[in-house]
């Protein structure tokens, strides 16, 4: 495991979901009680602070409205 390139990826899909969310017109309290999360939570995600299930972003996604491939495009 590279723990700096998975840093590096963490960082990169976090600005890309505050990206499309912040386009979308959403806020982190709309984001984080769709799909479950704390604000807290999100927060640290798209600041790249935290790692996280893979079915917590497609919740994401969801939540956002987008496919999920949208989030993976940075």
């Amino acid at each position: 495991m590279n723990e700096s390139r998975d840093k590096h990826r963490l960082i990169l899909i976090g600005q890309r979901i505050r990206s499309v969310r912040e386009r979308h017109g959403l806020s982190q309290d709309y984001i984080a009680e769709a799909c479950d999360v704390t604000k807290g939570n999100l927060s640290m995600i798209e600041n790249g602070q935290k790692d996280f299930y893979f079915t917590t972003f497609l919740e994401i996604a969801k939540g956002i409205g987008v496919d999920p491939k949208i989030l993976l495009d940075y």
